[in-house]
C-alpha cells in the first residue's frame, strides 16, 4: 500500500474513531433513493458499522488526464452508512435491473435473484436490504469477502 493510501486509511480511522476491520472498492454503487455512482465507492467496516463514500475521479488513460467534451457536472460527495444489525438480506441481482431501481422504474420486489446464466453472461451487483426497507447496490470485487465481513 502506498503512502497516500495509508494516509487515507489513517484519516478514516481518526474520523470514525475506530480501526477499519475490512475494506473494499465497489466499482458501481446505487440505492433505491435515486443515487448511483458510476465510478464506485470505497466501502469499509469499523466495529459493527459499514461506511461508504465516493470520491472525485478524473478520467485518465496511462496516467494522462483526459478532458471530456461534455459539460462538467460539479462533483457532489456522497457518503452513507448502515449498521451490521440492520442488514436483513443480501443477494445478487443483475446490474441493469438494479439501475432501473435507482431510476425509479422498478421496485426491489420486481428484482429476481440472479440465475446461473446471469452469473455467466451479465454484470451482477450485491443488493443489501436493510430493516427500514432501504436498499443499497454494490458491484463488488469479491462478493464472498463481503459475505464474511457481514458475519458478526
Amino acid at each position: 500500500m502506498d503512502q497516500d493510501a495509508q494516509d487515507f486509511i489513517a484519516e478514516l480511522e481518526t474520523r470514525r474513531q475506530a480501526k477499519i476491520l475490512w475494506k473494499t472498492y465497489a466499482t458501481w454503487y446505487g440505492n433505491d433513493r435515486g443515487i448511483s455512482r458510476e465510478f464506485g465507492v470505497f466501502l469499509y467496516r469499523c466495529e459493527d458499522t459499514f461506511f461508504f463514500e465516493d470520491f472525485q475521479r478524473n478520467p485518465s488513460m496511462f496516467g494522462f488526464s483526459l478532458k471530456s467534451k461534455k459539460k462538467d457536472v460539479p462533483f457532489i460527495k456522497y457518503e452513507g452508512t448502515f449498521a451490521l444489525e440492520d442488514v436483513t438480506s443480501t443477494r445478487q441481482v443483475v446490474k441493469a435491473h438494479a439501475l432501473k431501481v435507482t431510476e425509479g422504474i422498478k421496485t426491489i420486489q420486481e428484482l429476481p435473484e440472479a440465475t446461473m446464466l446471469d452469473r455467466i453472461f451479465r454484470q451482477l451487483v450485491e443488493m443489501v436490504v436493510l430493516k427500514d426497507g432501504s436498499v443499497h447496490f454494490f458491484e463488488l470485487i469479491d462478493r464472498k469477502d463481503f459475505a464474511i465481513a457481514l458475519q458478526a
